[in-house]
């Protein structure tokens, strides 16, 4: 895989390990949980309570065959030294694609991304940060750059960054 398509992979499945996140918040939260965010050796706590009893579940979420990184491992045993509970909420490509395909919301963020570049070929000069001239939308980082932005091929064997975020393109496309 070179390394242009393995930065593209990323992107996806950072958008797909957040679609994820979601809908494991959405889903305790139906089930009667308030959501703590930690960042750090899981994504969230679940909290719930039962009269005077409060219930406290550390919880990853992982998409597809994602596996727990060094560090949420680690936390994980220690968690579990404590006895302190520790789930691991795994989401299914097939179930994501459902998801995906049954909620506009999800549609739009999954749309943002444009897998194929096959039809970009030469050197890659990218920003570290790009503004859009029209709107003013700031995107910093490859995966920021090419969901907001996208690339567009020089014809002279580089490719760069679109100057105009894809929602102004897209909104002048269909004034003209």
């Amino acid at each position: 895989m070179s390394k242009v398509n393995s930065i593209i992979q990323f992107a996806a499945n950072k958008i797909k390990g957040k679609i994820a996140e979601d809908l494991a918040k959405t889903d305790y939260i139906a089930n009667g949980f308030t959501i703590q965010q930690t960042g750090i050796g899981s994504d969230f706590i679940a909290i719930k309570k039962s009269g005077n009893k409060i219930y406290k579940e550390y919880v990853d979420v992982k998409s597809g065959n994602a596996i727990l990184t060094k560090k949420q491992k680690e936390t994980k045993s220690i968690l579990h030294k404590y006895n302190i509970p520790y789930s691991i909420y795994r989401v299914t490509d097939k179930h994501l694609e459902f998801q995906i395909k049954h909620n506009s919301q999800l549609q739009n963020c999954w749309k943002k991304i444009d897998l194929d570049v096959s039809k970009f070929t030469g050197n890659f000069i990218i920003v570290d940060s790009t503004t859009c001239p029209n709107c003013k939308l700031f995107a910093n980082g490859f995966d920021s750059i090419f969901i907001n932005f996208g690339l567009r091929n020089m014809g002279n064997g580089s490719v760069r960054v679109q100057s105009w975020c894809k929602n102004c393109r897209n909104y002048s496309r269909r004034n003209i």
